[in-house]
């Protein structure tokens, strides 16, 4: 699994005005199955290129770039994302989406490649427990069966009403990465749509 980490708290989070951890289950239980909480600051670097330029990119990214469309590949602390045939999401480490930016747009090939910061615009939450895959089931119409969505598989989809890509990073633990204006629904609807399972919810580190 490739581990995430934040250690420069730059601005506000996208869930910084909520009042967190939150804790919902009934009372029969005695532990939370669902653990929920944002990964802060995460950088988040949209890439459009060829597959003439691919290889070059994932040199200057230090990110294996797949083939495959909903493949995710980790390396140390970096993921890349196959959105389609010529679009990648890398996930970066805090800090250094500035610099891997700027080694793109310096490069021989950003006549020919595109690169778009989306980190403010996007947030991405982390999902993890035995009962994980049943509470994104009552919102994603994909199969999330583990023989069907496993380690390393990604996937452009709607959870209730928002839409998000889904990373598998082991079998019962998750990336979901929505636009940051639909950060508090998503947080909201997991804690009502998990409160069966039990469901902490909590703000991460910076």
């Amino acid at each position: 699994m490739a581990k995430i980490s934040t250690h420069m708290a730059i601005g506000n989070s996208a869930l910084s005005n909520r009042t967190l951890p939150i804790i919902k289950k009934p009372e029969s239980l005695k532990t939370t199955q669902i653990e929920l909480s944002e990964i802060r600051h995460l950088g988040k670097l949209n890439i459009r290129c060829a597959s003439k330029t691919r290889d070059t990119v994932g040199r200057l990214t230090q990110c294996n770039l797949s083939l495959q469309p909903n493949q995710s590949n980790g390396k140390a602390e970096r993921i890349a994302l196959c959105l389609g045939p010529d679009e990648y999401l890398i996930l970066a480490e805090q800090g250094s989406e500035v610099q891997l930016e700027k080694t793109l747009n310096s490069s021989d090939i950003i006549k020919q490649i595109s690169v778009t910061n989306v980190s403010d615009a996007l947030c991405a939450l982390s999902l993890s427990g035995e009962k994980v895959r049943d509470l994104l089931s009552k919102g994603c119409a994909i199969d999330l069966h583990p023989d069907s969505f496993s380690r390393n598989q990604s996937a452009q989809c709607d959870l209730a009403l928002a839409n998000v890509i889904l990373i598998c990073l082991e079998e019962d633990e998750f990336i979901c990465i929505c636009r940051t204006s639909f950060a508090e629904y998503v947080l909201d609807w997991c804690l009502d749509a998990g409160f069966e399972y039990g469901i902490s919810a909590s703000a991460g580190s910076d």
